[in-house]
Formats: structure tokens, C-alpha cells, sequence
């Protein structure tokens, strides 16, 4: 199998990479800067890998049989693209799930503790958080709803059991529960979010999930619970969160994905993250969208797609993508 590489890779991962898989797979590495080099010889790959791929590529690539994105989730100008060509099977790469899961936890810790704003009391010399009545939360007992149970889903809720707590999670297809307490689908979500204490959003975002929690869910949702978000910052409704924050339902938010993000690098050290002003509270924390930037992450992707290589060159049937659904 004749393979691409669309994007900027170091000698030495490729090296590791075409180490790892049968040796009649040929791996060529080709950057987006070399675009032009990458269509001109298209209808050589019977696989290519990477995002944002050159519409000029697909319709030169007649040989082309997979399409691998090389981290979870479809960006929006893949799958319209991919949306053209139902004959090709479109497989990610999960890889960075237990990073994803782990930097969820972080951020839910972190809020269930109040650890900013004390932090940035104590920074300046103020105890007072030592003092005072309102404290931070216990884990043990609680209920996790987790929002989407795919591959960082799964991982989320193998942590929250270590922690005593009731997991229960909304998938869109029934499943079965994988050890946990409840598993559902998208019709028992209203009757879910009132009793949880704490709710972990990893869903992708596509038409069906874009504002998935809305002014409707937001009044549905127990009071003083805290939301976690590390899907796609769309699947919330911003308006509904910033409203719901100023009425202290909410006890605590905190964001790995956003609505708004730098459209260049200048703007990268000046771009709030959204429209309205989220800072104001201080339940609320950022993460600028890095849960899976991990020492040891690039080896880990690399060792990743060389499974999934060696799968398709002994024709085992892989989990693929579903073009419309975008997930």
C-alpha cells in the first residue's frame, strides 16, 4: 500500500513510523507547504493522512481507498469534502483519549476545589480562603454525567470510578454500559442533568450537538453543579452558559474548548476566547485547547497510526468514521 503523509514531520518520526509497519507499506511525507508536489502525484496513494486536505488532491486521487485523520474528530472543511467521496472509509486516531481524560479531571478537580481563585488569593498574601465557610467539594458518592461516551468518555469515567462516584453518560447510539451505572441515550439526557453533580462534555461538534446544552438544559441542570468542557466549544450555548453563570446556578465551569479562536498567529497573544465575559467570574477557568499537548504525545500518535497501517494492510475491519453523522 502506497501511503501519504500530509504534513510536517521530523526524519526521525517517520523513521519510526515506517518501522512499525509491514514492509510493503511505502510511506511518502509531503507538507502542506509542498501542496503542489502532493497533487501532482495523487493518484499514486491508496491512503493518505492528515486534515485539511486539498479538495485539488481528492479529485486527483483515484487510487485513494483511506483517509486517516491523525487525531479525534473531522474538521468541518474535511467533512464536507469527505462528504463527496462515500466510497473512501475515513478512520481516526484516538490516541491522545487518556490525555484528553486526564487534563478533564484536572480542570474538574480544580474547580470542584476552587484551587484558582485560592490560588490567586494566596499568591498576594491573602488567607482569608483558609476562613471561610464556603467550601470545596468532596468526590466520593457524587454522580459524573459524562456527555458522549466514545474513546475520552470511556477514559473519563474509568478515573471518576476510582474516585467512589456514580458515572452515568448519554450516547447517542445504545450501547452497553461498560461497567458503569447508567448508560443512555439522547432521549434520557433532561432526566439525567438534574441529578448530577458534576457534567463532562467530550462530544464532537455537528449539527446534531451543536448547542446541545442550551437555555433549556441549563435550567434543567442541579444547582451548584459543575461543567466540564473538553468536546467542542459549540456543543454548549454560549449565551445560555454566560446567563446561567450570572444567576450562581452554576458552581463552577471550566473550558478547554471555545467558541472563538486566533485566526493567525499575531492574534494568538490578544484573542478572547468568547463574546461575552466569561472573566467576570471567577468559577470559571480557561484552558486555551492544549488537554492533549503531553510530553511524549508525537510518539504516541506515530505509534497509533502505524496500528492502524498494519490493520488495513491485513484487511482487518477498522471503526471508520460516519461521513454524515462527522464522527
Amino acid at each position: 500500500m502506497k501511503v501519504l503523509y500530509y504534513n510536517e514531520k521530523r526524519d526521525e518520526d517517520m523513521e519510526y513510523l515506517r518501522s512499525l509497519v509491514p514492509t510493503e507499506t511505502e510511506i511518502d511525507n509531503i507538507p502542506p507547504s509542498e501542496t503542489e508536489v502532493a497533487i501532482s502525484n495523487a493518484e499514486k496513494y491508496e491512503a493518505v493522512i492528515g486534515a485539511r486536505i486539498p479538495k485539488e488532491f481528492m479529485t486527483d486521487a483515484t487510487s485513494l481507498k483511506y483517509v486517516i485523520i491523525p487525531f479525534a474528530g473531522v474538521p468541518p472543511q474535511d467533512r464536507y469534502l469527505l462528504e463527496d467521496y462515500t466510497e473512501l472509509t475515513i478512520i481516526n486516531s484516538h490516541f491522545n483519549a487518556r490525555y484528553v481524560a486526564e487534563h478533564a479531571w484536572a480542570l474538574l478537580l480544580a474547580s470542584a476545589k476552587r484551587l484558582i481563585p485560592i490560588h490567586e488569593k494566596q499568591k498576594g498574601g491573602d488567607w482569608t480562603p483558609r476562613y471561610e465557610h464556603k467550601l470545596s467539594l468532596s468526590l466520593e458518592g457524587k454522580t459524573l454525567l459524562i456527555l458522549g461516551y466514545g474513546h475520552v468518555g470511556k477514559e473519563v469515567g474509568k478515573i471518576g470510578k476510582s474516585f467512589g462516584m456514580r458515572i452515568e453518560a448519554i450516547k447517542k447510539i445504545p450501547a452497553e454500559n461498560h461497567n458503569i451505572d447508567f448508560l443512555g441515550t439522547n432521549k434520557e439526557l433532561h432526566s439525567r442533568l438534574p441529578k448530577a453533580d458534576f457534567i463532562v462534555v467530550t462530544l464532537p461538534l455537528t449539527d446534531e450537538t451543536k448547542d446541545y446544552l442550551g437555555e433549556k438544559e441549563f435550567k434543567m441542570i442541579k444547582e451548584g453543579a459543575h461543567l466540564i468542557n473538553v468536546g467542542r466549544g459549540s456543543v454548549i450555548n454560549e449565551k445560555a452558559l454566560y446567563e446561567a453563570l450570572e444567576s450562581g446556578n452554576i458552581g463552577g465551569v471550566a473550558l478547554d474548548t471555545w467558541w472563538i479562536y486566533p485566526p493567525d498567529e499575531d492574534s494568538r497573544s490578544s484573542t478572547m476566547p468568547s463574546k461575552y465575559p466569561l472573566y467576570e467570574f471567577e468559577n470559571v477557568i480557561f484552558s486555551p485547547h492544549r488537554a492533549s499537548h503531553v510530553e511524549g504525545r508525537e510518539k504516541k500518535r506515530i505509534e497509533s497510526i502505524g496500528e492502524i497501517l498494519t490493520a488495513l494492510e491485513s484487511g482487518k475491519t477498522l471503526e471508520e468514521i460516519n461521513k454524515q453523522a462527522g464522527y
